[in-house]
């Protein structure tokens, strides 16, 4: 059995992240098409309507992490994708130089293939697995929900520092290999 307080705080925090991720990729779309036409896994007749799938799989994730009915199947939905990113990123870590980025969230900064977004995604899918775990019942106090409001600060301020790492890492690494 799993915490209330705990679940609450994992099943917000993906949805606020797959929605992200989602409006990111939607708002930035000529950006993704170009990231996952970079990861050469697709022909080009699929790009488009690849590059409209994966933010539309994200925000129905995301919506149906917040319905606890939806619960298992979003958990499930969640898992399938980031498995198929995983493996995405997992093909095109070569050693040729190609510098490809994520396409994570579309955003100005890039972020380099690494084997650290790999990991990434299996604590990400761990963490929605967690939600399959059967909520331990007790009532929710106001104390919880300040619990779940810092957790979820904490959370975003890890996420920001793990991306702004994952993008500057590989640039520090060349530097100091410059001496």
């Amino acid at each position: 059995m799993i915490d209330p307080v705990i679940s609450l705080t994992i099943r917000l925090a993906l949805a606020l992240l797959f929605s992200a991720a989602a409006w990111h990729k939607l708002s930035m779309h000529p950006h993704f098409v170009t990231s996952v036409r970079a990861y050469r896994l697709l022909p080009d007749r699929w790009l488009a309507p690849a590059a409209w799938f994966f933010p539309a799989v994200e925000l129905g994730i995301a919506i149906g992490l917040l319905y606890p009915a939806l619960t298992a199947a979003a958990v499930y939905a969640a898992v399938v994708l980031l498995a198929v990113y995983s493996f995405a990123i997992w093909q095109n870590l070569t050693p040729d130089g190609r510098r490809i980025d994520c396409g994570c969230f579309a955003s100005s900064t890039r972020v380099p293939l690494s084997g650290w977004l790999v990991a990434r995604n299996v604590l990400l899918i761990l963490a929605a697995c967690a939600l399959l775990v059967p909520n331990r019942t007790r009532a929710l106090v106001w104390v919880d929900g300040l619990t779940v409001l810092a957790a979820l600060l904490i959370l975003w301020i890890l996420w920001t520092a793990g991306r702004r790492i994952a993008s500057t890492g590989p640039a520090l690494r060349r530097l100091g290999s410059a001496r």
